[in-house]
């Protein structure tokens, strides 16, 4: 950054108990943030000590919640005290040294680039690296090192990126306003925002060369969310999604890439190339995280190698996400005659 006057950053992070988290993520912050920001803390009715922890942290604006309002209602009361540019954090983050320096550099490489995302361990779609264990906070600053150094400058324009890091340039968040709390509990409100975003006219982008460390959804664990319900909770959103949206969203773009992706897997599979097929499905689940075929496609290429339980986890998610999937139904029926049971014992 050079010694010109910097737009500073407000940092708005809502959180429902999980005290641990908080800490780690707020301390994380207050070590590794040089850039010039404004802590907005929102206690969204936790019960477990965040709320005092919350009052304890210096200079933070401190607000509280009687009640669990959800993600979208609870980021709404801390953008009621933002200003400047506005950055969107789980509690269950853990950010390294120089990562809000590499966000603020890409939004200020263009006056159209409206939001901006990190890479992470634990995130859908494109912003994702796979296969990452760290365990320390010296692993996650020599991966976050690494990877400035690897991926230097390097911006990926996308439709989306995952509201667990979300940096909004101040004229975005001016001409787009507050999340949409018809999202409730939270998912698909950061679709809905970015997709507000680039109908304004923004760009949004992910800063390849930016990594944040990301737990992913103590939140909802915490509310007793298991697999079961918490896809229900994505399938109820997604519809509330396209209903507001219909096929001018980014979602039935995104799937319509997804479908493309996984014609090339059956052709691939007909070769007999199973390993590409699968990453090539992996690749439609990724651009395309809801998208019920890519999960049904992926357990009967499985089921054909032979690995019946993993198979009936990808069927079973299928039914989850599109209750209306027969075929995944007439799998799911034929190989899990309880699949009830299996759904409280996950694999």
């Amino acid at each position: 950054m050079t010694d010109r006057v910097r737009t500073p950053v407000s940092i708005v992070i809502p959180a429902h108990n999980q005290l641990h988290y908080c800490r780690q993520c707020i301390e994380s912050i207050r070590a590794h943030t040089r850039y010039p920001y404004k802590l907005i803390l929102v206690d969204n009715g936790s019960t477990d000590g965040v709320s005092e922890y919350f009052d304890s942290v210096p200079d933070a604006i401190v607000i509280h919640s009687e009640t669990n309002l959800g993600f979208p209602a609870g980021v709404n009361l801390g953008l009621a005290h933002a200003s400047g540019h506005v950055l969107l954090l789980n509690s269950d983050t853990i950010v390294p040294e120089d990562w809000l320096d590499r966000l603020v550099a890409v939004l200020e490489r263009g006056q159209r680039i409206g939001i901006v995302g990190p890479m992470s361990n634990h995130v859908s779609g494109p912003q994702l690296i796979p296969d990452m264990a760290l365990t320390s906070m010296d692993e996650i600053n020599d991966v976050a090192n690494n990877r400035a150094k690897g991926f230097a400058g390097q911006t990926l324009d996308v439709e989306r990126v995952v509201g667990f890091c979300m940096l909004i340039r101040d004229t975005a968040f001016a001409a787009v306003g507050k999340m949409d709390e018809s999202f409730g509990i939270g998912n698909f409100e950061d679709d809905d925002y970015c997709l507000r975003v680039r109908k304004a006219g923004y760009r949004v982008c992910i800063a390849e060369d930016c990594f944040v460390f990301h737990y992913g959804s103590r939140t909802f664990s915490a509310l007793g969310f298991d697999n079961e319900a918490f896809d229900a909770l994505i399938a109820r959103n997604e519809e509330t999604f396209n209903q507001k949206w219909g096929t001018a969203s980014g979602v039935s773009r995104a799937q319509q890439v997804a479908a493309g992706l996984l014609v090339e897997a059956d052709r691939l599979e007909r070769e007999g190339r199973n390993a590409a097929a699968i990453a090539k499905i992996k690749d439609a689940i990724a651009m395309a995280p809801y998208h019920a075929p890519a999960f049904y496609q992926l357990g009967l290429l499985l089921l054909r190698l032979g690995n019946k339980p993993q198979a009936i986890e990808q069927f079973r998610r299928a039914v989850r996400l599109d209750p209306s999937h027969d075929d995944a139904s007439t799998q799911l029926a034929a190989l899990a005659p309880n699949p009830k049971s299996e759904i409280q014992n996950p694999q």
